[in-house]
């Protein structure tokens, strides 16, 4: 079995800082060039299961020293692909460039790449170098297994994992919770120290110019600028005040108060409003609706809200579109959310969520309709299944939006009128990058959960039917088990957080769940606790996680990485637990408490319990 893992140098963001150049470039500073992290699991996973591993990394000359690790792991062979005709390269461009560098190394079983890249954060390569090849794929994959003359791979959801049976060849990105990178040996070091490799450039693979470098990618940045630290006032239990006060502190910031129930919960009497006519313009935004549980998912109702924003500044309705079987709850939950039009799509084949046969249906109605923009949830389905239909159009992308806005961008000379501008984290949240798409349509984007609030504006929606064409080879993926527990799905949508990290142990665990219960929260974890089995993947929060955004969130021995941070960075108020006073988490924290998580978790749910005297 042969297999080809894709690998990116990027900067140790962890490790020093990035900044913005004046022309709003990348000044990657004092930041050390790596291996994405992420790349290095994938590699793992392409040396256990095939018998010839060939790494490929597409970047300058200096980019060589990531192949000559790969070697250093076990990599039979490495191809380096450099030229200056690259340059600039978005996601749509690196997947032309990648898919005819596959082509001129011949074929392959598995293609593998980590589900994300450390800089950029956008999971977008993998799925568009399937399109282009023409081999379905798999996303955010833990485990992987040969099962005779297919792939079984487990890959996580929210709320859990689902299983897939996939034929060969396939493309899967890998999580960093599955397949811990082995060492380099001696021997293999001094191999690959000196060892040849392939250097490929834009004449080698006959690509054209308008489907490669800067100018022919549909994304384009418009703006870049720093995240500053935040600027927070730390008080501290046992300097500035006690477990009793602390309690008291948070009950006069609100941090212990319910949010209103759920977007699920209200529909009963959300579905009483009146409601107004419908746009009559054909809809300018359309919003790739997520199902939990037959429901309209809380990140569809957030992006439908926003929608009617952005159609009222491009002049145009609002489109939802759903994807099915037995869609009537959803169908009049997104007239609730102001869908001018729900267009959809019902047949068995597409219940459960996979990729092929919902990007068929989706482009084909895509390409009918011609909407001015798509937007979609940056969840594990809408990463999955953005990237895969933008390529498909062959148009841009923008992941992980944090914000959208119509403006006009002018560059050249040249004005473009009512662009869709992206605001997206990028270098580990430390750079906000605005993204447009001045020529390609539509213009994409996904978008994280709870970035938005969603409000009612019910319509008298038209309803209309969309078809279902699909092909036999987007039915070649099976899905085999799905193991989702509702409760966990919605671990976006809590407004308290007690997150246990690396300072907890299996001893001590019940703890974070105790200080959870008395405060009547949810409980998460870090991504090292995850690794050393305390929680499941599906209560991870942070860059390969999920995003919160809670009233209060308290950290139990949580170091403060960035990687967890960019997940709970934007809640009201934090809480931090930990015995190094050093720990970059109380950068974050509103209050911080210096101890170990066994010291201070019962005392802080003792007084929690404690009863409140009046003038309390």
């Amino acid at each position: 079995m042969r297999a080809a893992v894709f690998m990116k140098q990027v900067p140790d963001v962890r490790a020093g800082s990035v900044g913005t150049r004046p022309d709003g470039t990348i000044d990657r500073g004092s930041a050390p060039a790596i291996t994405n992290p992420a790349d290095l699991h994938a590699l793992e996973a392409a040396l256990r299961l095939a018998d010839e591993v060939v790494a490929v990394t597409m970047g300058p000359p200096a980019a060589e020293a990531v192949l000559r690790e790969a070697l250093s792991r076990g990599a039979a062979g490495g191809a380096l692909v450099t030229d200056r005709a690259f340059a600039g390269s978005d996601t749509w461009a690196t997947a032309n460039v990648l898919a005819a560098v596959v082509r001129h190394l011949g074929d392959f079983d598995i293609l593998l790449c980590g589900l994300s890249a450390l800089d950029g954060e956008t999971g977008q390569v993998g799925p568009q170098l399937a399109v282009r090849l023409g081999v379905p794929h798999a996303t955010g994959c833990e485990a992987v297994a040969v099962d005779g003359e297919r792939l079984q791979v487990r890959r996580v959801v929210e709320g859990g994992y689902e299983t897939l049976s996939l034929p060969f060849p396939a493309l899967l990105t890998i999580t960093e919770t599955g397949f811990t990178p082995r060492y380099p040996t001696l021997p293999l070091r001094r191999y690959a120290a000196s060892a040849e490799l392939v250097e490929l450039r834009a004449d080698d693979l006959a690509l054209e110019a308008d489907r490669i470098g800067l100018e022919a990618s549909p994304t384009k940045v418009a703006h870049m600028e720093m995240v500053p630290l935040p600027s927070v006032e730390t008080r501290y239990v046992g300097t500035d005040l006690s477990y009793e006060q602390l309690v008291a502190s948070l009950r006069g910031r609100g941090a212990l108060q319910e949010r209103p129930p759920s977007v699920g919960s209200r529909v009963a009497d959300l579905a009483t409003l009146p409601k107004t006519d419908p746009v009559d313009d054909a809809p300018a935004v359309w919003v790739v609706c997520e199902l939990t549980d037959g429901a309209l998912a809380a990140v569809s109702a957030e992006l439908l809200t926003k929608a009617r924003e952005l159609a009222s500044d491009l002049g145009g309705g609002v489109a939802a579109f759903i994807a099915g079987y037995e869609l009537d709850r959803a169908i009049d939950e997104a007239s609730i959310f102001g869908a001018d039009v729900v267009l959809v799509a019902a047949d068995e084949r597409l219940r459960p969520y996979r990729s092929m046969p919902h990007a068929r249906v989706l482009h084909g109605a895509v390409v009918a309709d011609q909407p001015q923009v798509v937007l979609l949830g940056a969840t594990s389905t809408g990463r999955d299944l953005a990237p895969r239909l933008a390529a498909m159009l062959d148009t841009g992308l923008a992941a992980d939006c944090t914000g959208l806005h119509i403006a006009d961008w002018t560059r050249r000379g040249h004005t473009y009128e009512r662009l869709l501008h992206q605001v997206r984290p990028a270098m580990a949240s430390s750079v906000l990058a605005t993204c447009i798409c001045p020529r390609a349509r539509p213009q994409m984007a996904t978008v994280r959960p709870g970035v938005f609030s969603h409000s009612p504006a019910p319509r008298k929606s038209r309803v209309e039917p969309v078809a279902v064409d699909l092909l036999p080879e987007d039915l070649v993926v099976e899905v085999v088990d799905r193991n989702v527990q509702s409760r966990d799905v919605s671990l976006s949508d809590a407004s308290i957080v007690v997150a246990g990290g690396a300072g907890c142990s299996a001893e001590n665990w019940h703890l974070v769940e105790e200080l959870a219960a008395a405060l009547g929260g949810r409980v998460a974890a870090s991504r090292a606790a995850v690794e050393a089995g305390l929680a499941p993947r599906a209560l991870q929060v942070g860059q390969t996680g999920t995003t919160v955004k809670p009233e209060l969130y308290v950290a139990c021995g949580i170091s403060g990485a960035i990687q967890h941070v960019v997940g709970m960075q934007a809640a009201t108020t934090v809480v931090a637990v930990n015995r190094d006073p050093e720990a970059t988490i109380f950068r974050f924290a509103h209050f911080g408490v210096v101890a170990d998580v066994a010291e201070a978790l019962p005392r802080l749910s003792a007084a929690l319990r404690a009863p409140q005297w009046p003038g309390d």
